[in-house]
C-alpha cells in the first residue's frame, strides 16, 4: 500500500554548528530538494540562544523546462502527553502560515508534561490537520460493514497534494450505543462532528465514491456513526497528532523555500531533592507557541545571525579540520548545558555524568564560552566562588541543582585554574566589577596553595597527589602542578596590579622568580620536565600536559614563564614519543631508560587519548611555531572521531564531553591574539604572514586576514575603529 512512499536514495550531510545542511539526492525526483536546519544560536545573546526551538528550511528548485507542482508536509506525534487524559491542539495564524500548538488536556508535575508547537511559513499555499488519532497519521486497517480499507492521511496527501484543513483540536466524544433512540437533529450533529476529523472525512469519501447519496437517510447516518465508533476502537486512545503542508508551483528555474519551526516547553525540570528547577526560557516565554511566534517573526535576524556565525568560523585558510574543531565542539554549549529558571548556568562535564561546572573542565572548555556568551561564563565562575572553602580551596564540581558541590577539595590544580580563569575573563570582557568581586577569592586561593610549599622553594610539594587526572596519583613536586602554579602566580601579579594591591604584586613577583628557578633545578632533565620528584623518589615519565599552565598564559595573551624556545623543544619531544598515528596523542609514556612508578606505568589515564588535552597541546605547539605538530594532532583527533562515527560526541566521562571545547584555543593560537577589552587594546602575532581567521570577542565578530603581513579587518558585528591594534 505504501510502495510509492520511498525514502530517498542518498542524503548528503554537512554540519557546521549551529547549522546543518542536507541535500536529498534521488534519480526519481524531478526537483532539487535541500534542507537547512538552524538552531537559534546567536552569539552575545544568551536569551535568544536559550529559545527552545529550531528552524527547518526546505528549499525546492525546478531544474526542468516545465512547471512543477510540489507539496511538502510534516507530521508530528506528541508522545509526551498523559495517555489517559490525552492532549488538545489549537490552530493559530503566524505571519503567512499556520502553527499547531499541542498541550496536555490535564497538566501535571511530571517532567514529561509540557507542550510543543509546529508551524509552517514561507512560500506556498498552506493546509493543515490540527489534530487526529496517531494511527490515522501513520496507518491502520478500517474494517466493518463497509469493507476493509487501509487508512492514512498520506493517501489523501498523495492524491491532492494538500491536507483537508481539519481544525478540530480535541478527541471526538463518546458515541451513544443505542442510536435508535437519537432524533434526526442529534444524529446530524454527531455526523457533522465526526466529519470534521480527517479520519472521518476520509472514511466518508471512500463510501460516497460508490454511494453518492450516502448519509441521506437515518439508517445511513447510524451506519456511519457505528463505522466511526469501530475505527476509534481500532485506533486506540492516542490522539493529538498534527500535520502541516505547503503546496507550491515552480516555473522552470524557479526556487522557493518553505520554513517549518518546531518549538517546545517543558518546565518541570527536576535536578535534585525533587525540587523543580525549571528552565531559563520560562522567563522569556509562557509556552511553546510564544517561542514559535518569536522564532518565526524574528526569523531574518535570529536565523540570519546564527548562519552568519556558522559561516564566519570557516573563514580561514587554515586546514578545514581547524574550523571543524571550533564549530563541532561548540555543540555541548547546547547539548550538555543546564540554564535554570533562577539564572544559574552550568555545563555537564560529560552529558549526564560527573557533574556541572567542573572547575578543571571549565578551565579547558571555556575559551569559546567567554567570547560567545560572556555572561554565562562569568555566572559559572561566580557560582563556583561561592563554594570556595574557608581555607581557600576551590570546588571541584556541582551536583545537579547547582546548590551543592562534591567534597573533592583535595584536587590541588583547581585553585590555580580558578585564578587563571578570573584574569582571562577580565581581559576578554573588560568587566572590572567582576574582577574586583573575585579579588578576595583569588587571594585565598593563592594563599592556600602557598601553604603546601613546605620547603619554601616556590613550588607546591605537599598533598599534590590529587588533580584533574583523578585516577593517576602524583607525589611531591609535580611538573604539571608546578608549571600551573607558576602560571597562576604570573596571573596573580597582573590581577594585583589591576586592583592596585602593590604589596601582593611584589610578594607574588618574588615568589614567581623563586619558583621558576626551582622548576629548572628540580624537574628539568635536559629534554623535558620529569613527572614528579619527591625527595629521593622520582618518576621520569613524559606527560603530554606538563606545560598546561604555559598553554593558558599564552592563550590569554601573556608571555610564558618558560621561553618559546624551550616550549618548542619540549612539545617536539612529547610529539615524537607520545603521538601514535594509530590512536593519537596519549597522555603519557615512559621514554626508554627512564624511571617510572606503579602509579604511572600503564595507568588507564596515562595511556588514554584525551581529545581536550590534545587540542590544548596543539594550540601550545602552534603558538610557538610548531605548525606541523599542531596540524598532525588536530587531524588525528578529527579522523578518529569520524571513523568512530562520533564526530559530535567526544567520549570521556560520559558522552558529549566538554573538555574538547579547548579546540577554540587553536583559533587563538593561530592569530596570536592578546586582548585587553577594558582598554580597547588588541594585539596579533599571527603564525603566518598570509593567514585568514575569524575573530570572536564579546560583542565583536570580524574576519581578519594578513596578506603579505598587511592587516585587513572585515567587520560583521561591532566596531574596532577606536581600538588600539598592534601587530607583532
Amino acid at each position: 500500500m505504501f510502495a510509492w512512499n520511498k525514502p530517498v536514495e542518498k542524503i548528503a550531510f554537512d554540519g557546521r554548528f549551529p547549522v546543518c545542511d542536507l541535500s536529498y539526492i534521488d534519480s526519481a525526483l524531478l526537483c532539487k530538494v535541500s534542507l537547512r536546519a538552524v538552531s537559534p544560536f546567536v552569539p552575545h545573546n544568551s536569551d535568544v540562544s536559550a529559545t527552545p526551538g529550531f528552524y527547518l528550511d526546505f528549499t525546492v528548485e525546478n531544474p526542468t523546462d516545465e512547471n512543477l507542482e510540489i507539496s511538502l508536509a510534516g507530521a508530528l506525534e506528541p508522545n509526551f502527553c498523559n495517555k489517559k487524559e490525552g492532549n488538545r491542539n489549537s490552530l493559530h495564524s503566524i505571519e503567512d502560515g499556520y502553527a499547531v500548538h499541542i498541550e496536555p488536556e490535564k497538566k501535571s508535575k511530571s517532567p514529561c508534561c509540557g507542550d510543543v508547537c509546529l508551524s509552517v511559513s514561507g512560500d506556498g499555499e498552506k493546509s493543515y490537520i490540527t489534530a487526529d488519532y496517531f494511527r490515522f497519521m501513520k496507518e491502520y486497517i478500517a474494517g466493518y460493514s463497509f469493507g476493509v480499507s487501509q487508512e492514512s492521511f498520506l493517501f489523501g496527501f498523495r492524491d491532492k497534494g494538500c491536507l483537508p484543513d481539519s481544525e478540530v483540536g480535541k478527541k471526538a466524544g463518546l458515541i451513544p450505543l443505542n442510536f435508535m433512540l437519537l432524533n434526526d437533529e442529534r444524529l446530524d450533529s454527531l455526523c457533522r462532528e465526526h466529519l470534521q476529523y480527517a479520519f472521518g472525512a476520509s472514511l466518508l469519501e471512500r463510501i460516497k465514491y460508490c454511494k453518492p447519496d450516502f448519509l441521506s437517510t437515518k439508517e445511513d447516518k447510524i451506519a456511519f456513526l457505528k463505522y466511526c465508533f469501530r475505527q476509534k476502537l481500532r485506533m486506540g486512545k492516542n490522539f493529538g497528532s498534527c500535520a502541516l503542508c505547503s503546496k507550491l508551483t515552480l516555473t522552470p528555474g524557479e526556487k522557493k523555500t518553505v520554513r517549518f519551526v518546531l518549538s517546545w516547553y517543558f518546565p518541570n525540570l527536576y535536578l535534585s531533592d525533587r525540587k523543580r528547577s525549571g528552565h531559563y526560557y520560562e522567563n522569556l516565554y509562557k509556552n511553546s507557541l510564544e517561542a514559535n511566534e518569536f522564532l518565526v517573526k524574528n526569523g531574518d535576524s535570529v536565523h540570519g545571525k546564527a548562519v552568519e556565525f556558522a559561516e564566519l568560523l570557516y573563514c580561514t585558510n587554515l586546514p578545514p579540520v581547524y574550523s571543524d574543531s571550533w564549530s563541532s565542539n561548540l555543540s555541548p554549549l547546547i547539548k550538555s548545558s543546564q540554564y535554570l529558571k533562577n539564572g544559574k548556568f552550568g555545563l555537564w562535564e560529560g552529558l549526564g555524568f560527573c557533574g556541572f561546572h567542573t572547575t578543571d573542565i571549565t578551565y579547558h572548555a571555556s575559551f569559546g564560552l567567554v567570547n560567545i556568551f560572556p555572561d554565562l561564563q562569568k555566572k559559572q565562575l561566580k557560582m563556583g566562588a561561592e563554594f570556595q572553602r574557608k581555607d581557600g580551596r576551590v570546588h571541584h564540581l556541582f551536583l545537579p541543582g547547582f546548590e551543592k558541590v562534591d567534597n573533592s577539595y583535595d584536587r590541588v590544580d583547581m585553585n590555580m585554574q580558578f585564578v587563571l580563569m578570573v584574569l582571562r575573563d577580565y581581559l576578554f570582557t573588560g568587566d572590572r566589577e567582576y574582577l574586583l568581586s573575585l579579588w578576595d577569592n583569588v587571594k585565598r586561593a593563592m594563599d592556600s596553595i602557598e601553604k603546601i610549599d613546605t620547603d619554601c622553594d616556590g613550588l607546591p610539594d605537599y598533598e599534590t597527589k590529587r588533580n584533574t587526572y583523578d585516577a593517576w596519583n602524583f607525589s611531591g613536586i609535580s611538573a604539571y602542578i608546578s608549571i600551573l602554579w607558576l602560571a597562576a602566580l604570573k596571573a596573580s601579579v597582573v590581577i594585583a596590579e589591576k586592583v592596585g594591591d602593590i604589596a601582593r604584586r611584589e610578594k607574588w613577583s618574588v615568589l614567581l622568580e623563586k619558583g621558576k628557578k626551582s622548576l629548572e633545578e628540580k624537574l628539568w632533565n635536559g629534554e623535558y620536565y620529569n613527572l614528579w620528584v619527591d625527595g629521593s623518589n622520582i618518576d621520569e615519565s613524559l606527560m603530554t600536559d606538563q606545560l598546561d599552565g604555559e598553554w593558558f598564559l599564552r592563550m590569554i595573551g601573556l608571555d610564558g614563564n618558560v621561553s618559546d624556545e624551550r616550549i618548542r623543544e619540549v612539545t617536539d619531544f612529547i610529539f615524537r614519543h607520545n603521538f601514535d598515528r594509530d590512536q593519537g596523542l596519549v597522555n603519557a609514556t615512559v621514554p626508554q631508560g627512564k624511571k617510572t612508578t606503579i602509579h604511572t606505568y600503564k595507568n588507564c589515564q596515562a595511556e588514554a587519548v584525551w581529545t581536550g588535552i590534545g587540542y590544548a597541546f596543539s594550540a601550545l605547539a602552534l603558538s610557538v611555531g610548531n605548525r606541523e605538530i599542531s596540524d598532525t594532532v588536530v587531524n588525528s583527533i578529527h579522523n578518529n572521531q569520524l571513523r568512530l562515527g562520533h564526530f559530535w560526541d567526544h567520549w570521556e566521562c560520559g558522552h558529549h564531553y566538554t573538555r574538547p571545547m579547548s579546540s577554540w584555543s587553536t583559533l587563538i593560537a593561530a592569530s596570536g591574539m592578546a586582548v585587553d577589552y577594558e582598554n580597547r587594546s588588541l594585539t596579533f602575532r599571527p603564525t603566518d604572514k598570509n593567514i585568514t581567521f575569524p575573530l570572536v570577542l564579546p560583542d565583536v565578530l570580524v574576519k581578519v586576514s594578513f596578506v603579505d603581513g598587511e592587516l585587513n579587518i572585515e567587520s560583521i558585528k561591532g566596531d574596532l575603529g577606536k581600538w588600539e591594534i598592534r601587530v607583532k
